[in-house]
């Protein structure tokens, strides 16, 4: 399968792990996409289960892409979780796709606030996430 955008950002894709809520992938160069479904919520379950599909496939760190669908969102404790660089070491950046003008304002507080170490950003699609994302991967 591959995550269609543009022409030079087709990726292949090494693993899909979908367990209801969210639907977990790896793509080559280490991105890791999550898809939160619609009226979903992260929990700190769903994380584990996501470290775990990352584990079977290499473990290390990775280009985190995470996309929410229409009313999706995460719990509070994964917020804090996410944004702690002692609990979330897997983690080279997060790329944050967002659906809708209430998740860009809780995205938008979960910067301000928890103060992400890892470099953190919001988009509106997931094509500029990835070109983000890729530019962060050739600068490294």
């Amino acid at each position: 399968m591959i995550l269609k955008t543009k022409e030079y950002l087709n990726l292949t894709l090494i693993d899909e792990f979908d367990i209801g809520p969210v639907l977990f992938r790896l793509y080559e160069n280490r991105i890791f996409h999550a898809v939160v479904k619609k009226g979903e919520k992260i929990t700190v379950e769903m994380t584990t289960k996501g470290y775990e599909f990352l584990e079977r496939n290499g473990s290390g760190r990775f280009y985190n892409i995470y996309e929410f669908e229409a009313f999706a969102e995460m719990e509070p404790e994964v917020r804090s979780w996410a944004a702690d660089t002692s609990g979330n070491k897997y983690t080279y950046c997060d790329a944050v796709v967002i659906s809708n003008f209430a998740q860009k304002i809780i995205a938008n507080f979960y910067i301000k606030f928890n103060k992400p170490k890892s470099p953190t950003k919001i988009f509106s699609s997931t094509e500029k996430a990835l070109e983000w994302v890729n530019t962060l991967i050739e600068n490294k």
